[in-house]
């Protein structure tokens, strides 16, 4: 495992269940080369984990999922190597925490009103310091017994047509590049044969996108063939990741994605690339 990395990784400071340390400790585990933690909108996992580190450790790649606007749905954008400390980037990603709670508020609110006994501090205890998200209000009512799983809770309530829905704050795609792009870094779709995602990367090419996610457990090997044949013809960049989230059937486990160092050397050079071009629009 020596030579291989996984660029899609979460923690409880979004939507997955395992602390910083504890994914640490897998990655250490698995042996890993190098690993990014991708939390939804927040930096506050790799952050956290950077302080972790110690000599010996795989090398910890800066990075994020944002969520972005996609017509009437909705895609996610992967950010890599980008400056975690570039104070736009810090505003942006705090003002969509605010929005993200509010969200978890109205949520209840609804459940309220349709007569289901939940509080905001019950998602709140959940949530812990992460952002509010579905992830949460489904693992409170679950606490609560008000459903008979994490799942039915999305299931009956919080889907996209669920009665106690409420869209999310979301960047414009264009929006979550140009972010990236001044921080340094570089943007790569996230698992696109998920909602059809695939259909807008000519268009995401078109603003600056740099990479797609080729490896991922929701692919299957002709979808993963077809993605690394877009890349060749886009001249995007190509990644992988196991998506791993810590609960029982949702993407995979830590490394399960046999994805080569190879790909973050490739990373490393479009963002130097990147960076090149803007020190020279900037004389």
């Amino acid at each position: 495992m020596k030579h291989r990395i996984d660029l899609h990784l979460h923690t409880n400071c979004s939507d997955g269940l395992s602390t910083p340390l504890e994914l640490l400790e897998m990655v250490r585990r698995r042996k890993l080369a190098a690993f990014a933690v991708t939390d939804h909108d927040t930096l506050a996992g790799y952050l956290e984990l950077r302080s972790l580190l110690g000599e010996g450790d795989p090398e910890l790649i800066p990075g994020l999922e944002l969520s972005c606007r996609s017509g009437n749905g909705e895609l996610h954008m992967l950010a890599y190597l980008f400056d975690p400390d570039t104070e736009p980037l810090r505003v942006a990603l705090a003002d969509f925490q605010n929005k993200r709670n509010e969200r978890g508020r109205e949520m209840v609110q609804k459940l309220n009103e349709m007569g289901i006994e939940i509080n905001y501090d019950d998602v709140l205890e959940v949530a812990g310091s992460a952002a509010v998200g579905r992830p949460h209000v489904a693992e409170a009512l679950y606490r609560r017994k008000a459903v008979a799983s994490y799942d039915d809770a999305f299931r009956r309530y919080i889907s996209n047509r669920g009665p106690a829905y409420v869209p999310k704050q979301s960047f414009a795609p264009a929006e979550a590049i140009t972010l990236i792009h001044n921080a340094g870094g570089v943007t790569v779709l996230a698992h696109p044969m998920i909602d059809g995602a695939v259909d807008r990367i000519e268009e995401l090419v078109a603003l600056g996108l740099d990479g797609v996610e080729v490896l991922h457990p929701d692919h299957k090997q002709n979808e993963t063939q077809k993605l690394k044949e877009m890349a060749a013809r886009f001249r995007l960049v190509w990644t992988g990741g196991s998506d791993f989230h810590g609960r029982g059937g949702r993407c995979g486990s830590v490394g399960s994605e046999a994805v080569p160092i190879e790909c973050l050397h490739e990373l490393k050079k479009r963002a130097s690339q990147r960076q090149a071009l803007q020190k020279r629009g900037s004389v």
